[in-house]
């Protein structure tokens, strides 16, 4: 009877899975000899238990501090007038050449665009689909048409066709390179900015005698979104290594071959909320008006209290 017992006592035990082994009251799985303990094994023998009136360090770290920039605004006359905060999600971009050569390569391929050069194939020339000549006892090479491409007159082997030479890019990834080429200028010292670019005549000579001031050879100015003003615009484009652009068509190709990048001081502010906006639309910003000083209140956060729109409303009224 004994014996019979030890042969079936095996039927008895519970089932476990296979690859599990039996460890005092917990089971212990192993998984492609990677040992996997259960749950309740970490929570008996690796958590620390928080005594009773005790709590457990805070896993948050310290506060986030954004950094600041600033930098002085010009005059186009090279005097000083003041300083503008810049922002540190984007001046804070550190280096990366994998991000702007992907820009580069994007950007350089939407310029190449549409290829419109096309030849023919052997099915699209004009000729006879008739065999020349029987297959055998001529004596000649065999030949089964007169447009192919090794006879005269035949079709282009391999030739070219049309095909689109454009390639996609993430936005997130074309903003990034844009935020990286400003941040990189800016820790060159070759990031300015001006007041505005206003001229009286769209004159080269007076871009020409600007850039002899401030002795600059190559320069990429980056001006307002949807300025009415194109006096200054009109002047830069006869003269060479000299680019302009708004915040919305700023190129990481252009701003990377030119040594100097100069916005003005509303375009520098409509760039910040272009880049720091999740999903820019670019129909959907409209420009705002940046200034170096603030609209002077009696509020603290600098909007008008109750008691002066109700004032002012009496006064309109009467």
């Amino acid at each position: 009877m004994l014996v019979r017992w030890m042969r079936t006592a095996h039927r008895a035990l519970p089932s476990y899975p296979r690859g599990t082994t039996i460890a005092g009251p917990f089971l212990v799985k192993r998984w492609f000899g990677r040992r996997l303990t259960n749950r309740r094994i970490d929570m008996v023998t690796r958590k620390k238990r928080v005594k009773k009136g005790e709590y457990p360090e805070p896993l948050t770290g310290p506060a986030y501090i954004e950094p600041e920039y600033e930098a002085w605004v010009h005059a186009m006359n090279g005097e000083r007038r003041g300083i503008v905060s810049l922002s540190g999600k984007v001046f804070s971009k550190e280096l990366r050449k994998d991000i702007l050569h992907r820009n580069v390569v994007y950007e350089a391929n939407k310029e190449r665009g549409w290829s419109h050069k096309q030849t023919k194939n052997r099915g699209e020339i004009r000729g006879s689909t008739r065999k020349p000549y029987r297959q055998k006892g001529t004596g000649r090479a065999r030949r089964g048409t007169m447009r192919a491409p090794h006879h005269v007159g035949g079709s282009k082997a391999h030739g070219p066709v049309q095909r689109d030479m454009t390639t996609k890019l993430p936005r997130k990834v074309i903003k990034l390179g844009k935020m990286i080429t400003i941040a990189e200028r800016y820790r060159e010292n070759n990031f300015f900015v001006f007041e505005d670019f206003k001229l009286p005549n769209p004159k080269t000579a007076a871009v020409a005698q600007l850039l002899k001031r401030w002795g600059w050879d190559s320069v990429l100015f980056v001006l307002e979104q949807e300025s009415t003003d194109r006096n200054f615009e009109l002047a830069c484009r006869n003269l060479p290594n000299v680019d302009t652009s708004t915040p919305y068509t700023f190129n990481v190709k252009t701003a990377l071959n030119r040594e100097k990048v100069v916005f003005s001081l509303k375009s520098v502010g409509q760039m910040q909320e272009y880049l720091e906006r999740e999903r820019p639309i670019m129909s959907a910003i409209s420009p705002k008006t940046y200034e170096l000083a603030q609209p002077e209140s009696s509020s603290p956060s600098g909007r008008p209290n109750n008691e002066e729109v109700e004032g002012k409303l009496q006064t309109d009224s009467v």
